[in-house]
């Protein structure tokens, strides 16, 4: 399995048998538009994403940043085969009311779990300012990925579901309702994945962070941190 980060909490997700899946892309610049220059986006855009062909798009929670009509619109239109949309209630009743291209809609509430093609997808807790807001681990060739969605540290997001993940993408700017790097820290040494990538630090200059104290804080540690450059890939 093949990730590329796709900036914020957005990823890309390939499989050696070729399923692809998209968590939470933002691939506009829609809250510019909306909220000024202190939401521009600081990563590059690819416009060539928005034709990417999916097997299934994950959407963690409501905000715009994660569910982005600049995105979601261009994107399903360039499908040729309707992906299946898998998120959350404030997710689901966001699509059934503005048009999901055709998709199939999955209630992606925590416990459910979704197989596409040959991927197991689990819906986790978040605790976020969309109450809603879910977490979703992802299951395929033998390797379990935790995406934390947005969220604030919890009890609840230490399960056997989540911990001893081969990969943990976690949020660490401490805004937003989001963990900051201390108590994104402590979670991934509770987790102990193999490898821990920071995400949700990099897009708005209103919302970013240096993503150095994160990995300072787990230096002695003995999982790997690994900070990735815009569209970075990482093989599982």
């Amino acid at each position: 399995m093949t990730l590329t980060w796709l900036g914020q909490a957005g990823w890309l997700l390939r499989t050696r048998r070729g399923t692809q899946i998209m968590i939470d892309p933002y691939l506009s610049d829609s809250l510019r538009e909306e909220k000024g220059e202190a939401f521009r986006r600081r990563t590059p855009l690819r416009p060539e994403l928005l034709s990417v062909q999916l097997d299934a798009l994950v959407i963690t929670h409501s905000h715009a940043d994660h569910l982005d009509w600049g995105t979601m619109r261009p994107l399903l239109a360039a499908q040729e085969k309707p992906p299946y949309i898998l998120g959350p209630r404030s997710v689901w009743e966001a699509l059934r009311e503005k048009g999901a291209g055709g998709s199939e809609l999955v209630l992606f509430q925590e416990g459910v779990q979704y197989t596409v093609e040959e991927v197991l997808l689990t819906a986790v807790p978040a605790v976020h300012s969309d109450p809603w807001a879910i977490g979703v681990t992802v299951e395929a060739e033998g390797k379990r990925l935790y995406h934390t969605g947005d969220t604030l540290y919890h009890q609840s997001l230490i399960s056997p579901d989540t911990v001893g993940a081969d990969t943990l993408l976690l949020p660490i700017n401490g805004k937003g309702n989001n963990m900051n790097a201390a108590d994104a820290a402590r979670l991934t040494r509770v987790l102990a994945p193999r490898l821990a990538v920071p995400m949700h630090w990099d897009m708005f200059a209103a919302m970013g962070c240096d993503p150095a104290p994160y990995q300072k804080l787990l230096a002695g540690d003995s999982v790997e941190v690994r900070v990735l450059e815009p569209y970075g890939e990482l093989a599982l």
